[in-house]
């Protein structure tokens, strides 16, 4: 049972190469996760499954709206007893420990379990496990309970760490491993209480982080063009140029530049053009998702350290 928990967090962890925008919510959201390497029950018994998952987590409140979220529910099935029932017609009896799972896949953690005993009888074995599984009622006093108490336990959890959480961030920036911070700021859900301080937080690191990628891209592009001083040296300095964000502080400078190359390479139109676009692009982009732009950050970052982090890290091995 423990290998396919660590399966589960592996796959779950991997999955979360994407966090879309979301409004904030009351609840934290649950996304539903079927593991693939759970293969002793037929597809149209898991569909079944999955499908009465996906409408609790949507009548408790806590459906996910995003591609990757952060939290999923997933339901092992441990089967118990199975037999053939005398008479005509033939008749399948199944009796399994439904057993459900919600994980944190950027924490690394497993928040809450639940386990309902279950049966069922059909006319064939697939038909007896599909009568098993729909005994989980999405709108039943338990199924309530499990996911209410699942969300107070997540929240109770990270608003009780929420300062330890800042400072670790503050400190990982102090050295200069901005991706990281905000890679720790980004675990917090956002319906946790005072989540405003993780986003004034993650403001100010974010800010560092950008000033500091354009400080380097603006001292390489300033080597290029010193080197050259022709329209090659402009194009290559320019893709550093723009690199560097409207909000950043080295902003200005990257444009004074920009307009001293474009006055010596005054026949590279279309390459400026490209640049003007660009930069607009990015105003554009800045504007709409400013807010979740410095979690997009720590989550790539926590993806890229997931063979090692994820795994290592994981509670049950």
């Amino acid at each position: 049972m423990k290998q396919i928990i660590i399966a589960v967090a592996l796959a779950l962890a991997a999955g979360a190469s994407a966090y879309a925008q979301q409004e904030r919510s009351e609840k934290v959201p649950v996304a539903v996760y079927y593991p693939e390497s759970v293969n002793t029950i037929p597809a149209d018994a898991a569909a079944v499954l999955m499908a009465k998952l996906n409408a609790a987590t949507t009548r408790n409140g806590m459906g996910a709206l995003n591609e990757a979220p952060q939290f999923y529910v997933t339901c092992i099935p441990v089967e118990n007893e199975k037999y053939v029932i005398p008479g005509s017609p033939t008749k399948y009896f199944f009796k399994a420990d439904l057993n459900f799972y919600v994980v944190d896949a950027f924490g690394k953690k497993i928040f809450s379990t639940w386990t309902l005993p279950s049966k069922g009888v059909g006319n064939s074995e697939n038909k007896a496990m599909i009568e098993c599984y729909k005994a989980f009622s999405p709108s039943s006093d338990a199924v309530s309970k499990f996911f209410n108490d699942t969300d107070a336990r997540i929240k109770s959890y990270y608003e009780g760490r929420m300062d330890l959480i800042i400072k670790k961030a503050n400190t990982l920036a102090a050295a200069y491993a901005y991706e990281e911070a905000l890679y720790e700021l980004s675990v917090v859900p956002e319906a946790c209480r005072n989540y405003e301080k993780i986003l004034d937080a993650a403001d100010i690191i974010w800010k560092k982080y950008i000033d500091d990628k354009a400080a380097k891209a603006l001292a390489k592009a300033r080597s290029i063009w010193a080197a050259g001083q022709d329209a090659a040296a402009a194009s290559a300095a320019g893709e550093y140029l723009a690199e560097i964000l409207p909000d950043s502080k080295y902003y200005d400078e990257a444009r004074k530049l920009s307009d001293e190359m474009k006055a010596r390479v005054k026949s590279d139109i279309d390459y400026y053009r490209k640049l003007e676009a660009r930069d607009n692009a990015q105003q554009h982009e800045l504007a709409m998702g400013k807010v979740n732009a410095w979690k997009e950050i720590g989550v790539a970052f926590g993806n890229h350290q997931q063979p090692v982090t994820y795994r290592e890290a994981w509670p049950f091995r």
